[in-house]
């Protein structure tokens, strides 16, 4: 289960952080948060009255910089964008958050529902919008192996609260397109595997469920085709083949579902281009190795036919120098070793002495 070691650090009293990102990471040293304690004394403390925040204030900001870790020599993390652009809607108190964090920290299989009865119980419906960010940025942008677990507590949050998977899966989406507009995408590692995660939550959430992907939510052919002329590649790609890796359990998406075909199309046109980096080829072939089709069986498109992308500079390429480097390496000269000169001599040596 999603079970951490430990509680989170007890904030000082009256100095607990604003948002969603107060909790995140525990020490073991520390004791239970100060809202847990007054649970397990039963104790009851004042509520204070819940505020609407703005993530994207400098308050915020920097709290979110000291959660994570990142200073100023570092730069944010993704997960610190992903929060500072997110939409502000109204946050919890300090214990409610305690308690969220504890019940998502003790997740496991076989608790689920008590769990989810934990969490309702916990916040009232107007902090439903703030739980979706929460559960797409702090944990399934983030938490790879339990993106099972936290789509199952998902389900059931949906028959409690009307729309609620829709609402992740738009926020889901909305994320998405901030990793994927975002400059850093084809540089920063740690922004790539955010988006890769969100891949694989966003198609758990809709065409393992029999469930599409809308076009006008989010259109996979149209970004291919973009990245490809953007140098994009690199991050689209893999994104891509997450999302499509949930159509092979489905029974309406998996192969040979046209829209999946048209996709697949599309990429077997990209996988054999010269040049093109060997980590992208790789995707495609994964891609098709956990659909269970070979690429060669697939018809390639030629929906590229007319683009070209620049390959200066370009991260899904490779290096035109570099490859022409390569060209101009010559063989170096055989060296005979050693034994074997020894022996030609004394074959040589034999000869002369056994001529006439």
């Amino acid at each position: 289960g999603a079970q951490v070691d430990a509680a989170v650090a007890a904030p000082q009293e009256g100095a607990g952080y604003p948002g969603f990102s107060q909790g995140y990471g525990q020490d073991p040293q520390h004791q239970l948060p100060s809202g847990l304690q007054g649970m397990a004394s039963d104790q009851t403390e004042p509520e204070e009255a819940a505020e609407k925040m703005d993530m994207r204030s400098a308050a915020v900001q920097q709290t979110l910089s000291m959660i994570s870790g990142s200073n100023a020599m570092q730069g944010a993390t993704g997960a610190d964008l992903l929060l500072q652009r997110a939409e502000a809607v109204e946050q919890p108190d300090a214990q409610m958050l305690d308690k969220v964090h504890f019940i998502f920290n003790n997740l496991s299989s076989t608790m689920i529902d008590s769990k989810e009865k934990d969490l309702a119980a916990a916040l009232d419906a107007r902090f439903y919008p703030w739980l979706c960010q929460y559960i797409v940025i702090k944990r399934a942008a983030q938490e790879q192996n339990y993106l099972t677990l936290y789509m199952h507590l998902t389900d059931r949050l949906d028959k409690r609260v009307k729309h609620f998977t829709r609402d992740v899966v738009r926020c889901t989406v909305e994320n998405i397109q901030l990793l994927i507009a975002d400059k850093q995408i084809t540089t920063s590692s740690s922004m790539r595997s955010l988006l890769k995660n969100l891949a694989s939550w966003l198609g758990m959430l809709t065409l393992q469920k029999n469930k599409p992907i809308l076009q006008r939510d989010l259109d996979l052919r149209a970004l291919v085709i973009d990245a490809f002329e953007r140098g994009r590649l690199i991050a689209v790609i893999p994104f891509v083949a997450k999302v499509l890796e949930c159509s092979a359990p489905s029974r309406i998406f998996r192969i040979p579902n046209p829209w999946t075909m048209l996709i697949l199309a599309l990429l077997a046109e990209i996988h054999p281009m010269p040049g093109l980096k060997l980590n992208i080829k790789f995707e495609v072939e994964m891609l098709c190795k956990s659909l269970g089709t070979d690429l060669k069986e697939i018809r390639p498109s030629a929906q590229l036919k007319n683009k070209s992308p620049t390959k200066d500079a370009n991260p899904d390429w490779s290096s035109s120098s570099s490859d022409s480097a390569l060209g101009a390496l010559k063989l170096l000269p055989t060296v005979p070793d050693g034994r074997l000169l020894a022996a030609a001599a004394t074959v040589s040596a034999a000869a002369g002495n056994s001529s006439p």
